[in-house]
């Protein structure tokens, strides 16, 4: 949602909500944007009107959000998902206007359109989470930060490998002679 500016108009928001809906289900949210866009129509032709009435607008939108997301925990329930049919047929409206759209917009369309296999292949799994929140969870209470940071690139996981095989082989056991002394055992003419 950085894509859209901090002061957003209703137009925007509308946009905003209906990428949003591509996979979750925010129909009563876009329901209520329609209304009120209409409103911003009319209210555009009074520039002084129109930033009253935009402050009103946003903090009755935001409300009105506010309370279906307590309405949902209320009830122990997540964000619906849409179907992949319905997240296909969301998508498909947005790239038929992408044109119409800012460059930030297109670019995110176009970067959905070329992961979309991966964005939604839960969907073909049976009980497949949407998220891999769980995973991530573990990790992130289970791993010290440096740990963490082991995994990001190829050469830290190399190491770890690494050091996991030296592990396995119990060199990290018990006090090993020190270079030192390995050297004196070579010594020929050692004077003791």
């Amino acid at each position: 949602m950085k894509d859209f500016p901090r002061y957003t108009s209703i137009a925007q928001e509308l946009l905003k909500y209906k990428l949003l809906n591509i996979f979750y289900n925010r129909e009563k949210e876009i329901e209520m944007l329609h209304t009120l866009e209409l409103e911003e129509i009319e209210m555009n032709q009074d520039e002084e009107a129109y930033k009253s009435w935009i402050k009103i607008a946003k903090k009755a939108f935001y409300k009105y959000v506010h309370e279906l997301e307590l309405a949902r925990r209320r009830n122990k329930e997540n964000l619906e998902l849409n179907s992949l049919e319905k997240a296909e047929e969301n998508f498909n409206e947005l790239m038929d206007q992408i044109n119409s759209f800012d460059e930030e917009i297109q670019k995110r369309l176009r970067m959905i359109n070329k992961h979309w296999m991966n964005l939604t292949a839960f969907q073909y799994f049976e009980d497949a989470p949407a998220t891999n929140n769980a995973i991530e969870n573990y990790y992130s209470t289970s791993l010290k930060t440096h740990r963490k940071k082991q995994f990001r690139t190829e050469i830290g996981i190399l190491y770890q490998i690494k050091l996991a095989s030296m592990k396995r082989a119990g060199m990290f056991e018990g006090i090993k002679p020190t270079l030192l002394e390995m050297f004196g055992l070579f010594r020929p003419f050692a004077i003791s």
